[in-house]
């Protein structure tokens, strides 16, 4: 998975992060902000200059909450995408998911709000829970877990509320997906797929044909993610 992500580079402080926030847009940032040996929070915060350059860039903190200290950065524009919490996320796995969910996140939460407004909020709601479990293995079973339904009766609702059934949505999410990241990285669709859980490059040559009737390069040809976008909120509106 890391040829998808890119080479991590290491920071110093807020100053160094904010200067490689704005030659990598979209890229995570793994903060350690774990307090102090006397129990403080860190004293350090970024300045109003890596305010500006972090604004935009997805923090995945590894460190115990602190509420007073992501209020903070709140107020400031930074946005904390995702925790970790130290002793117990520190599976590789957790890590790469975590980043992978975070990933040019800007994107994602332009077409949820375009959801938001154009969608039932039943639907909205499944549509959201498909987007999140995009970045790695996932299955109707898990979406309706997530809204106390069965994966039967989570099927029937998507047919009052006039969308999709669950496993399409699921398809589409994760083609949004693949078509994003593979845009955003620059490496071959095929690859991404498999890096987020797909068994074989041609499985999801397969589900892009089947749910579009076209490759991921005629996709790509045709506006790759945005007009994936597109085609979900034409399903959903």
């Amino acid at each position: 998975m890391s040829w998808v992500i890119g080479p991590v580079t290491y920071a110093n402080d807020w100053s160094e992060l904010g200067l490689l926030a704005e030659q990598y847009p979209g890229s995570p940032a793994l903060v350690d902000t774990l307090p102090t040996p006397n129990g403080d929070s860190p004293d350090d915060e970024p300045g109003e200059a890596e305010n500006g350059r972090l604004c935009l860039t997805p923090l995945i903190c590894y460190a115990r909450p602190d509420p007073r200290q992501e209020l903070r950065l709140s107020r400031n524009g930074i946005n904390i995408e995702a925790h970790l919490s130290p002793g117990v996320d520190d599976r590789l796995g957790a890590i790469s998911e975590a980043i992978l969910g975070s990933i040019d996140v800007q994107c994602v939460h332009r077409l949820r709000a375009r959801i938001d407004q154009a969608a039932h909020p039943e639907a909205a709601e499944i549509l959201g829970h498909a987007l999140d479990l995009s970045t790695g293995p996932c299955s109707v079973a898990e979406i309706a877990r997530r809204v106390d339904r069965t994966p039967r009766t989570l099927q029937r609702r998507c047919t009052i509320l006039g969308t999709p059934s669950p496993k399409r949505l699921l398809s589409l999410a994760q083609i949004y997906t693949v078509q994003r990241l593979a845009e955003w990285s620059g490496q071959p669709y095929g690859g991404v797929a498999v890096a987020l859980g797909h068994s074989h490059r041609s499985n999801y040559r397969r589900l892009a044909h089947g749910v579009f009737g076209q490759s991921p390069t005629e996709i790509e040809q045709c506006g790759g993610h945005e007009y994936v976008a597109e085609t979900i909120l034409r399903k959903v509106s």
